[in-house]
Formats: structure tokens, C-alpha cells, sequence
């Protein structure tokens, strides 16, 4: 089957239920993509495809974990069928575990790592050889600038960021030459839920409130404010429309530019 990146292009996004990842189905959805749509919530999936479909949109939920070995190929398999080929694949789902070093166990840093790690290389396996074959194709992976430098609290996910951002690297050297691209979209803190939650938890130690911790993530960021969902979502839509060369994408500057 002929990859049709421009045309109709059939794309996977995992974690699409919430946040940033349903921002970057409706992105998608509003550039013709056909969608096939991931995540472990399968009432909430569903809602967010129905959504999109009462738009006009082509989209199909596919509820599974992605700690699961088996579900990226069974997740690909399922787009093929659907669409009778597969462009891309946007790998958002993740975790962002957030405390102290001396509080960060085996399972939080396990969790980090299969789902920011191991499930991006299970779909790059899964998905390779139709690329290479097609020539064409694209792994798009929601990674962080918390995989470009360090923040204090998130050992665990810091660690998973960087192995994702290296994984974007070696994969691009690998499958570049065949014609398959690979990115690794680096925003700053996002304004999502999770982020919020994390603010909270800050402010449950009794130490600030949950604004002030909030705002101070903000801080954090290179252009000094929060990136938006829709914001996060506009750069990979652009990135997947337009294939530029290169590979990780810092989106914490201004403009945003690639690394390398």
C-alpha cells in the first residue's frame, strides 16, 4: 500500500482521550486526517471519536494499554484494516510522575519508561517495515523539554523523557534513509490536567498553594508562560504536513526551532 502523507493520511494518536492528545486528534481531524485513536479509557475514547466524527471526521477508537507488549502491533494492525494503509503514528500517551528522589520507586520509573520508551519502540517495530516498503511515513513523539535538561522532582520522568528523545534520534538515523521521518516534539509545561494535578500535589505538601506552584512551573518555561494543548497540537500538525529535516523540536523557545 502507497503512503499518502498528504492526502488523507491515516494516523494513529495514542493517549487521545484528554489534554494534549485530544488536542492533536482535533488538529488532525480538522486537516483530513483518518484517525485511529488510543488510550486506556475506552467510554472516554469513544466520546472524543464520536466528537470528531459528528465533524465530518474519519475516526475509529481502539482502547488498549500501552504497557501491554502486544498492543502497538495489535493498535497498527487495527489502522491498516481500517484505512487500508497507515502514515503516522503520534506517540503522546505517557505518565509524569512528580516527587522527591527518596519518594520515586521501581514502579514509577518502570511506568515512565514503558509507556514513553517502550510503547514508542513497540510502534516503531510494528510499523517499520510497511514505512520502508511505502517509502514514506512519520513517528511523531510528544516528548519534553524535560528530555533536554533536568527539572528537580521528576527523576523518573526526566529519565523516560531523555530515553524517548534518544530513541526519536536513533530512529530517525535508522529509518531516515528509507524515507521514514521521526520527530520528537519538545514543549515546555503544557496547561493540562495533569499539570494542574501536579500543582495540587505540590501545594497537598502544605508548602505554597496550588496557584503559586502552578505559576512557578510556568517560570519554568524558556518563553516564561504555559503552552497551550492547542499550541502543542498545531506544531505536530505542521511538522506532519510539512516534513521538514530534522529531528528533535524544541517548541520552549521563540520561534520554535529544531536541535538537531
Amino acid at each position: 500500500m502507497t503512503g499518502t502523507p498528504h492526502a488523507s493520511p491515516a494516523t494513529i494518536v495514542t493517549g487521545s482521550s484528554r489534554g494534549i492528545g485530544k488536542a492533536i486528534a482535533e488538529a488532525l481531524a480538522a486537516a483530513g486526517h483518518r484517525l485511529l485513536l488510543v488510550a486506556r479509557d475506552a467510554t472516554a475514547l469513544g466520546t472524543v471519536a464520536a466528537e470528531l466524527r459528528a465533524r465530518g471526521a474519519r475516526a475509529e477508537s481502539f482502547a488498549a494499554d500501552l504497557r501491554d507488549e502486544h498492543a502497538a502491533a495489535a493498535a497498527v494492525a487495527a489502522a491498516r484494516a481500517a484505512f487500508g494503509g497507515l502514515d503516522h503514528v503520534v506517540n503522546n500517551a505517557g505518565t509524569a510522575p512528580s516527587d522527591k528522589v527518596e519518594n520515586t520507586t521501581p514502579a514509577m520509573l518502570r511506568e515512565a519508561f514503558d509507556l514513553h520508551v517502550a510503547a514508542p519502540l513497540a510502534f516503531a517495530r510494528a510499523a517499520a517495515a510497511g514505512f520502508k516498503q511505502q517509502g514514506s511515513g512519520c513517528l511523531l513523539h510528544l516528548a519534553s523539554t524535560a528530555g533536554l535538561r533536568g527539572y528537580p522532582f521528576t527523576s523518573a520522568y526526566t529519565a523516560a523523557k531523555h530515553g524517548m528523545v534518544g530513541l526519536a534520534r536513533a530512529l530517525s538515523a535508522e529509518l531516515g534513509p528509507a524515507g521514514v521521518r521521526v520527530y520528537a516534539v519538545c514543549p515546555g509545561f503544557v496547561d493540562t490536567d495533569i499539570t494542574r494535578g501536579a500543582a495540587a500535589a505540590i501545594a497537598a505538601r502544605g508548602k505554597t498553594t496550588a496557584d503559586a506552584a502552578f505559576a512557578r512551573m510556568a517560570a519554568q518555561n524558556r518563553i516564561g508562560r504555559m503552552h497551550s494543548p492547542a499550541e502543542v497540537a498545531a506544531a505536530v500538525a505542521r511538522l506532519l504536513h510539512d516534513r521538514p529535516a530534522g529531528c528533535v523540536y524544541d517548541l520552549d523557545r521563540d520561534p520554535p526551532a529544531f536541535v538537531d
